[in-house]
């Protein structure tokens, strides 16, 4: 079923929300960048993702970290290891919806025009959350050569 509207301001800009169509067990995906990649000599691979990739996206307070939502794409008809794995996307890890609630976080929806399963989460992320983030994750779409934690 497709997720309803999200809330908007009187731009027309969605403000952050906890939607109430996504459910706590629909996986919340947060692609991976080259970016990402962080250098780690006590993994095997010696890189792993960086905590850098569980931070609002363009870093702003107060923004969104930018996500797709696994349900709406599957919603669509698409095949979501496909969609998430567009360049410069490397990779994907995903989420419970419920776990990122359980970290006071929201997760909305936030369509795109380029994207129309885009989503946001919301809330403060210090790097203690971060690190909690990065010791979550799990593959989604695996990167070659790269440690998850």
């Amino acid at each position: 079923m497709p997720l309803s509207p999200p809330p908007r301001d009187a731009r027309g800009v969605v403000v952050p929300h906890d939607h109430p169509d996504i459910l706590p067990d629909h996986k919340i995906i947060r692609r991976v960048s080259p970016y990402h990649i962080a250098p780690d000599e006590k993994t095997p691979s010696g890189r792993r993702i960086s905590t850098a990739a569980y931070q609002p996206s363009n870093g702003g307070v107060g923004e969104s970290m930018s996500v797709d939502l696994e349900a709406s794409i599957l919603d669509a008809g698409a095949d979501p290891r496909q969609y998430v794995s567009n360049p410069p996307f490397i990779g994907s890890v995903w989420f419970a919806a419920a776990f990122l609630r359980g970290e006071s976080l929201m997760v909305g929806f936030d369509p795109l025009s380029e994207n129309p399963h885009h989503g946001g989460v919301w809330g403060s992320f210090p790097r203690s959350r971060q690190k909690r983030l990065l010791q979550a994750a799990e593959w989604y779409v695996q990167i070659a050569g790269v440690d998850l934690k």
